[in-house]
């Protein structure tokens, strides 16, 4: 039977008008369904201004936000009651609750690209898993190193601190954990490093300390509950951990250890690298000293060592682990501390970047408190001494009397005349290209990060000055032609026999009986 053209017309309008209406209604799912918070409706809360993930300096102009490229400054309120929102602001880098793998800042750009729906409308709508009260909602600061920059100073007046006045943290509302809390491999001072060792991804297998077990241990002790309690009683919480620094650091782990927290600052601290390099040195060639002196490994000297191991450990030097951090986006501020300033390095870190430490402040001012630097030993006449034992110089050798042996031929060189001083013996440096090279890599970064306090030190003259005192840091004992010259084969032979050990105990004791001696007649004028 055929059907009327007209209709046909109303059967096909009849269509459309069912196709237009489910479409509506689809895409009025869409704008309320939110897939991953699965949250329905339109909030209208307060937003805010997210200032995130800025690299901060003190005597400097903040870096620009690494936050999406949004106008983050569109404030939006549809009616709700003041009181609820008055002080709620929008945090752009915090993760979504109960989704630790997208941040708030993501999401907002999904949505506003997803939805069309404006800035504000998408903050409001976000504001209950994204907004943050930033005058009651406690944080975690996370000094992240890098190695070599005082954190173990740090650690260690920290530990000292709550043995002796705990309730210096309870008046600045503060906390750390301690190996209680946080338990694993290292003790002493040293608990937060257990911490640091358990977001190294693929833990042992990366390089860390910590195993699987041991950070699983940590996550379903009394970790959390330390963490918890904290948070309730909105105390802030640090962390100080020099680890942190490394590149296998997962970031994204730190926030799912450290819940319920939701707020994260981090400081790094500034250490030049002619300073900082030849330490570096040193505390890895005293690791390792047991290897050389067996002969598996070939004990490297500071040049050599530069040459091969300079790309990988200025990865780690303080600006580039600072900008890791503030790429990733998960950090409220990331600040550089000067270990250069003039202000002692526990002034400055409790004074300056712990701003809630008034009473820790207080007491590194008024007894006087001063970092002290481990600025540690040379290691030059240790490594002579090491290839000497291993080409059979020195009969009897090992990590027990290295230090003893070393310096009984520093001192029998010097004595003989073979060495003016200690200090001065046939070297080799870096080529003058490399050196320039760190120069100009020094001045750029204080220019860029601490522009005042560069000027005020005098610019690049003073800073030439500094870099050129060091030089010495920067060059190696020639232990090779010292070697195979012979000039120290009597020195080697005496302590073979145990002639030098004999000559060096008597004239420690000659030198101790004049000190009394001396003492003696002193005390004779007094009376």
């Amino acid at each position: 039977m055929l059907i009327p053209a007209v209709w046909r017309r109303e059967a096909r309008l009849q269509r459309i008008l069912v196709v237009a209406i489910l479409f509506v209604s689809s895409s009025q799912f869409f704008i309320e369904y939110d897939p991953v918070n699965q949250h329905g409706g339109v909030h209208t809360f307060l937003g805010g201004t997210n200032n995130s993930n800025e690299i901060r300096l003190r005597s400097t102009n903040s870096l620009s936000s690494a936050d999406v490229n949004i106008n983050n400054n569109s404030n939006s309120s549809v009616g709700y009651p003041a009181n609820i929102t008055k002080n709620l602001v929008f945090c752009g880098y915090c993760k979504l609750k109960g989704n630790l793998k997208t941040s708030c800042n993501e999401r907002l750009k999904y949505m506003m690209g997803r939805h069309r729906i404006p800035i504000g409308v998408a903050k409001e709508k976000l504001m209950p898993d994204c907004g943050i009260d930033y005058e009651t909602e406690p944080y975690v600061l996370l000094h992240v190193g890098p190695h070599k920059t005082g954190t173990t100073s740090i650690q260690t007046f920290l530990y000292e601190l709550l043995s002796n006045s705990s309730t210096i943290f309870q008046k600045d509302k503060f906390a750390i954990p301690t190996h209680n809390d946080l338990p694993g491999v290292f003790g002493g001072y040293g608990p937060m490093l257990n911490f640091a060792h358990c977001m190294i991804k693929d833990f042992t297998k990366g390089g860390g300390q910590m195993n699987v077990g041991l950070c699983n241990k940590v996550r379903s002790g009394k970790f959390p509950k330390f963490l918890q309690t904290h948070y309730n009683q909105s105390h802030h919480v640090m962390f100080v951990a020099e680890d942190l620094d490394r590149r296998t650091i997962d970031r994204n782990r730190i926030l799912y250890y450290l819940q319920p927290y939701r707020r994260f600052k981090v400081v790094v601290t500034y250490r030049r690298m002619h300073d900082w390099l030849p330490s570096w040195y040193n505390q890895i060639m005293d690791l390792y000293l047991q290897n050389y002196i067996l002969g598996k490994d070939r004990y490297p000297n500071f040049v050599e060592w530069i040459h091969t191991k300079y790309d990988e450990f200025s990865q780690v030097h303080t600006i580039e682990v600072a900008n890791r951090y503030r790429k990733s986006g998960h950090f409220e501020s990331v600040e550089i501390l000067n270990i250069h300033d003039e202000v002692s390095l526990l002034e400055n870190m409790f004074c300056n970047y712990v701003p809630f430490a008034n009473a820790t402040c207080k007491l590194i001012k008024d007894e006087n408190k001063h970092f002290e630097r481990n600025a540690g030993g040379s290691l030059e006449y240790e490594r002579l001494a090491t290839k000497a034992f291993l080409r059979g110089k020195i009969h009897h050798f090992h990590v027990a009397i290295a230090r003893k042996v070393s310096r009984l031929i520093k001192n029998d060189a010097v004595e003989r005349g073979i060495f003016p001083d200690g200090d001065t013996y046939p070297m080799i440096c870096l080529n003058q290209t490399f050196l320039e090279q760190l120069f100009q890599t020094e001045m750029q970064q204080e220019r860029k990060y601490f522009p005042k306090w560069y000027e005020a030190q005098g610019g690049g003259k003073e800073l030439r000055k500094a870099f050129d005192r060091a030089h010495y840091k920067l060059c190696s004992m020639d232990d090779e032609n010292i070697l195979s010259s012979g000039i120290l084969d009597s020195i080697f032979e005496d302590i073979n026999s145990g002639k030098s050990e004999t000559n060096f105990l008597a004239k420690q004791s000659q030198q101790s009986i004049s000190q009394k001696t001396e003492l003696l007649a002193e005390l004779v004028d007094q009376n």
